[in-house]
């Protein structure tokens, strides 16, 4: 053979072995979601969707809302997780769950990186109605941003408020917690209370086209996982057993204070004419679709979707002077409430509040604040 024919049968060698090369192996190790089989599942369960678990991924924890009295020592919840990955206790085995939440951690297919998350099982409670934000905490995991909970009547986590901390965590670099957009605050109108920042997020946002991060909280959760490829997904207004309610929701009650930031600028990052604005409101809505799916509000419907029942809107506003102001905003109806729905399960709400109304669009004034504190809903 002759050395030409010789490296071209070489070369053609090393690109058939190419070919033939592993895909790198997975490196994420998540629980996208958990779910429990039931033979009678409204024995369990409030209503059928319950079966499937809502995940705090910040928090590392799943829930599964039961009804009072549910026998929890002997259950056995699947897990979908990331492709590749495994999970420990086994997937679907069974275990006692009436003494607390069980841990199960999650190994990435590469075994590089590791999660681990505690399961519940919870007996269904209505959501909070009063929010004074003294009980947060740091995420697990690195413990890059704090989390708000309310408590139930036993003192257990409901793990009913979320924001988009998490995304800031993406592209923060080495911001401290209280430099997040969602913050504790001192000074509230009562103790502590929540301070909501809109941030830059420098040059790493500027690559996802995402300059700004927007203060934001809100019942519900947060999907990290495509806060950088579809924001409007990520925040899931009103997700959760501790989001649905069992009374009628009547006015929308709290204090606040409100200074926009100097200068607009778009997700291009171009200078925006105008004062930006803060936004506080509550959306009562269906949380179960005709077809008998869950339902949620996100950043594309949260005052537009056709499930939506009811508004309580105190914003948009501009600049608070004279320190902590009152609101109070009654809900208006735009849909037939239902007290059969409601005995149900089958309305929940979320409760929202903004340093910026455009921040889902990433327009908003770097340094527009907003505090919070005291916030009620008053009930029928």
């Amino acid at each position: 053979m002759s050395k030409l024919n010789l490296l071209i049968f070489t070369a053609a060698c090393s690109l058939l072995t190419s070919c033939f090369k592993d895909e790198p192996l997975n490196a994420e190790c998540d629980i996208e979601m958990a779910y429990l089989h039931a033979d009678n599942p409204l024995e369990m369960f409030v209503k059928p969707t319950d079966s499937i678990a809502t995940t705090n991924e910040a928090a590392r924890t799943v829930i599964f809302s039961v009804r009072k009295g549910t026998d929890l020592t002997a259950l056995a919840p699947q897990f979908h997780i990331t492709e590749g990955a495994t999970i420990s206790p086994d997937n679907g085995s069974t275990h006692d769950f009436s003494q607390g939440g069980v841990s199960y951690t999650v190994t990435s297919e590469d075994g590089s990186w590791q999660k681990t998350y505690n399961v519940r099982f919870d007996e269904k409670t209505s959501a909070a109605t009063y929010f004074s934000f003294e009980n947060f905490f740091l995420e697990s995991g690195k413990k890059r941003y704090y989390i708000w909970t309310d408590k139930t009547e036993d003192g257990t986590d409901m793990l009913n408020w979320a924001s988009g901390n998490g995304g800031f965590a993406i592209v923060g670099g080495k911001a401290t917690p209280e430099e997040y957009p969602t913050a504790p605050f001192d000074n509230g109108y009562e103790g502590k209370a929540v301070k909501l920042t809109t941030r830059s997020t420098g040059e790493a946002g500027k690559i996802f086209k995402m300059p700004i991060a927007a203060g934001n909280l809100f019942t519900g959760s947060f999907n990290t996982n495509v806060a950088t490829k579809r924001p409007l997904e990520a925040t899931h207004f009103g997700d959760g057993p501790y989001c649905i309610v069992n009374k009628k929701p009547l006015v929308l009650t709290g204090y606040y204070q409100y200074t926009p930031g100097n200068t607009i600028t778009n997700k291009a990052g171009e200078v925006v004419p105008g004062i930006d604005q803060g936004d506080i409101y509550a959306v009562l809505f269906r949380n179960t679709k005709a077809d008998g799916t869950p339902f949620y509000l996100d950043g594309s419907n949260v005052k537009t979707s056709d499930q939506i029942v009811a508004l309580a809107l105190v914003g948009p506003f501009d600049k608070t002077e004279g320190g902590w102001q009152k609101f109070s905003e009654n809900f208006k109806y735009i849909a037939n409430f239902d007290p059969q729905v409601l005995a149900n399960g089958g309305y929940s709400m979320a409760v929202v509040f903004t340093s910026s109304t455009g921040g889902a669009e990433f327009v908003g004034a770097v340094g527009s604040e907003l505090l919070i504190d005291e916030v009620k809903v008053i009930m029928e």
